[in-house]
């Protein structure tokens, strides 16, 4: 009986202890970019180096994550939140997304109204 829970307990250690070990290992994947496109077939002139299409796209996908942490800490209800995570996942630049983030943003201006005498 004793052999069997400390079996039960050291395996459940075991499992938990390769769970948080694989979250911890998170590596971040590098951005990826076709290397030759269609347009580049036929108009070259137009077509962007590889090395500027990765900078491209991860300044976007920065811009990206810090459109994200701003609408998490803004002070809307959940169900409007996740709604707008939706549209960021859609169209990162909406139009809806950076209207609600400047209506719910509150300037340093407006909070000092009464200055201190």
């Amino acid at each position: 009986m004793k052999k069997t829970t400390l079996w039960a307990k050291s395996l459940v250690v075991f499992v938990g202890g390769i769970f948080m070990a694989t979250a911890q290992s998170t590596e971040k994947t590098p951005v990826k970019v076709q290397k030759r496109t269609l347009m580049n077939k036929f108009e070259p002139d137009y077509v962007k180096p590889v090395d500027e299409r990765i900078a491209l796209k991860e300044k976007r996908i920065a811009t990206q994550r810090k459109t994200k942490k701003i609408l998490d800490t803004l002070d809307i209800s959940d169900r409007k939140r996740r709604r707008l995570m939706r549209e960021l996942k859609r169209s990162p630049f909406s139009e809806r997304i950076h209207k609600t983030i400047l209506a719910e943003t509150k300037f340093e201006d407006e909070i000092d109204e009464n200055p201190k005498k």
